[in-house]
């Protein structure tokens, strides 16, 4: 077992300290940094707190699409974009309508950990 607290809460207290601390009394040359910093720490925390299951359902539904059920998540995401480039989301395209719900649900879930106000002022 871990200790507690867990790393999301750990990255969570780092990044107040950062901003509540350590922002205020930086010179403005040097705030970007820090808050590029800070961006990448809240990312890492939502991926921690989301776990493996955002990948493992996209993994699961490039297989589906791709009808390889051993691709690589890499592997596949770059199959699937060979297959859009070579016309398989053109409209008409049998499967323009499956490959389109996955890279809506794929997106959405990579908005919500990398931008999660962005996908707040899409609803």
């Amino acid at each position: 077992m871990r200790e507690q607290p867990k790393g999301e809460a750990l990255l969570a207290c780092a990044r107040q300290l950062l901003r509540e601390e350590v922002l205020p009394v930086l010179p403005a040359e040097r705030k970007h940094a820090l808050l590029m910093a800070l961006n990448a720490m809240s990312i890492a925390e939502r991926q921690l707190q989301n776990g493996d299951a955002p990948e493992a359902a996209e993994l699961a539904s490039l297989r589906n699409l791709l009808d390889d059920g051993k691709v690589a998540l890499a592997d596949g995401n770059r199959r699937l974009a060979r297959a859009l480039r070579e016309g398989a989301g053109d409209p008409g395209s049998p499967r323009r309508d499956a490959l389109f719900a996955h890279l809506r649900v794929a997106g959405r879930q990579r908005l919500a950990e990398s931008n999660p106000k962005a996908l707040a002022k899409s609803r």
